[in-house]
């Protein structure tokens, strides 16, 4: 029997991008397209967006949530990947619509629905302020999209941040000193990462898995174009072309996975990790960070 996979962050799937999904319906799509994929249980992300834009995604993703239907991967709430993010570290989100750490904007998406994680760089000015904030209100932070230094790095894991997003991406690489070290360091942290042999090299997946086992949780970061193959599809506002295994914006920057969390094992597997490992980090792990019952979803 194939694993019963949960993923904390799901921009789209099966053709359909959650930011610009228009009905209840193509937000299903989604879910029966990842249950298809042997996800039972995910977080649909919403990226950098205009607030009204997030906002009428968010209630419309929550009408699904609180009325799951049999054969979809049932929603857990949502995570919020921006905007209070590093403009310089923004991979494929706009630019334009990336917003300096604001409570009252913060308290906006936050009431438009069920949201168990805030992905923020702990860098900009008023960031702490938030990170302590949404953890009094028992919502999960996580550093990514960040330039962040050690200091400011370890200032928002001080603050209550407990996980990173997609370790080493958007965010600078060891042996540069910010996040992604810190978080490696530092025993608590819980590790997102990306498996799929194009965003994280293997050797690098290998050599960084060993420093945090027991600790790690493994992301597809799927777009709309996973599941579907070759093609062109929506992701936010903007085209991604996928193309030889990998999916990109038209100027070539790299716009979230098309793989599965079943191929993320079979690497893992490859690559010696330790099954039972690896099997927690797309099954029991992800819940227990966002304080879920994993047993329930699979029963």
């Amino acid at each position: 029997m194939q694993p019963a996979f949960i993923d904390l962050q799901v921009n789209g799937h099966g053709g359909i991008d959650l930011l610009t999904a228009q009905s209840v319906d193509e937000v299903r799509k989604v879910s029966k397209s990842l249950y298809a994929n042997g996800v039972v249980g995910y977080l649909p992300t919403i990226i950098t967006s205009a607030l009204s834009d997030a906002v009428r995604a968010i209630k419309l993703i929550e009408e699904v949530r609180i009325n799951p239907l049999p054969f979809e991967a049932k929603i857990l709430g949502i995570h919020l990947e921006g905007p209070f993010i590093s403009p310089e570290k923004r991979g494929v989100h706009p630019i334009e619509h990336i917003a300096k750490p604001d409570l009252n904007h913060l308290k906006a998406l936050l009431n438009a629905g069920l949201i168990k994680i805030v992905t923020i760089a702990p860098e900009l000015p008023g960031a702490i302020e938030l990170i302590q904030y949404l953890v009094a209100n028992n919502i999960v932070v996580s550093l990514g999209h960040t330039n962040a230094t050690r200091e400011e790095a370890i200032a928002g894991f001080n603050a209550g941040a407990k996980t990173v997003t997609h370790l080493f991406n958007a965010m600078p690489k060891p042996p540069l000193d910010g996040t992604a070290q810190v978080a490696i360091e530092r025993d608590g942290v819980v590790i997102q990462i990306i498996i799929d042999e194009v965003h994280v090299p293997n050797d690098l997946v290998k050599e960084t898995l060993a420093k945090v086992s027991n600790r790690f949780v493994v992301t597809n970061d799927p777009i709309a174009a996973a599941g579907l193959g070759t093609g062109t599809y929506p992701f936010g506002n903007m085209e991604i072309t996928v193309k030889d295994g990998q999916a990109r914006r038209s100027d070539g920057t790299l716009a979230g996975g098309i793989g599965t969390l079943g191929q993320a094992l079979e690497i893992m597997a490859a690559i010696g990790i330790d099954k039972g490992d690896a099997l927690a980090s797309v099954t029991t792990r992800p819940c227990e960070l966002i304080g879920v019952d994993y047993k329930n979803l699979v029963n």
